[in-house]
């Protein structure tokens, strides 16, 4: 396969055809992450500005690039119902990547393409951290550094293998530090962590839950809560923790009421059970959160060590305090 010849175009030409070819190249692993639309765009718009580039024709007038750029962010909203985030974030940046590229006139443009081409390298890393996924993005990184040696390269048409043996050349010399910097540099979490989506829902308790905010459930695999039955423990389908009741809506976010907690010996007054008891002790994990969570239904106060509990109208069990350390407690309940 011969490749074509690019000896006839002008420098700047050539210029952003690499830097195309580089940019295609840090993307398309996130293909598989982006909406399907993004993709579309992302490839398309970098096919119109690689033949701009070929034929040397002028670029787009800006109305284009608004025109696009507001039915990609209308997209993202439709497709994440929101902009923030990692995925519709990561989903912007790509975007917002390829129509730079229609902007390339001067070299003000071409840096800015360049850092949001190293951020975009970064997000790879979102999405997988395997010895595959690091070549590629080693490889994007020294094509990237190629990139911008060769546009402070002199005028001319200097070949492309000089700013890539310059740019291999500075790498070298930033791996030393890269390794100190690796191993003695504290993993603070959660510098050294990946961050995990804002806008994606855990599995888990909250006060509160807004409609539309949640892009995706992950969910949460952490120990909440152990509990120890004395003798056999109740059925599956009785085995009903009470904990939040959001029973206050304003027509988008679910909040528990706020009303004065009641005394808790008129409630108790007032719930009738009947049938077997089910002791048990709960050993619950800090959560921040002062709700106690125990089986419906439980009409006397779980016996804590140093702490009060009081019942709510939605018949939970809660403390005037949050959860901030192991806590156990024993509760009879009447499922």
């Amino acid at each position: 396969m011969q490749l074509p010849n690019l000896s006839h175009l002008p420098r700047d030409s050539r210029d952003t055809l690499f830097l195309l070819a580089v940019i295609a190249w840090v993307v398309a692993p996130l293909t598989q992450q982006v909406p399907l639309w993004c993709s579309l765009v992302t490839a398309a718009v970098m096919a119109w500005r690689a033949v701009l580039a070929w034929r040397n024709q002028t670029l787009p007038s800006r109305w284009w690039l608004l025109g696009l750029l507001a039915l990609c962010l209308g997209a993202t909203l439709i497709t994440f119902k929101t902009i923030l985030g990692r995925d519709a974030g990561v989903t912007l940046v790509v975007v917002l990547l390829a129509l730079k590229t229609l902007e390339l006139r001067a070299r003000r443009d071409a840096f800015a393409v360049f850092f949001l081409g190293f951020f975009l390298l970064l997000t790879n890393f979102f999405y997988s951290q395997s010895l595959l996924t690091a070549a590629a993005m080693l490889v994007a990184l020294l094509g990237l550094l190629t990139a911008l040696v060769n546009a402070h390269m002199p005028v001319g048409t200097p070949p492309l293998w000089q700013a890539a043996r310059l740019a291999g050349g500075m790498a070298l010399l930033g791996a030393p530090i890269m390794v100190l910097l690796f191993v003695l540099f504290p993993r603070m979490s959660p510098l050294w962590g990946l961050p995990s989506d804002a806008m994606a829902g855990r599995s888990g308790l909250s006060a509160n839950m807004t409609v539309g905010n949640i892009a995706s459930l992950a969910l949460d695999g952490s120990v909440a809560m152990r509990v120890r039955f004395e003798g056999n423990a109740p059925a599956q389908s009785s085995l009903y923790f009470r904990g939040p009741v959001l029973s206050s809506f304003d027509g988008r976010t679910w909040r528990a009421r706020q009303s004065a907690l009641p005394r808790a010996s008129r409630l108790q007054a007032e719930l009738q059970v009947q049938g077997p008891v089910s002791r048990y002790q709960v050993t619950l994990e800090p959560n921040k959160l002062p709700w106690l969570l125990v089986l419906d239904a439980t009409p006397q106060a779980p016996v804590l060590v140093g702490k009060r509990a009081f019942m709510t109208r939605e018949l939970q069990w809660v403390l005037d305090q949050p959860v901030t350390e192991l806590l156990r407690y024993d509760v009879e309940s009447y499922p």
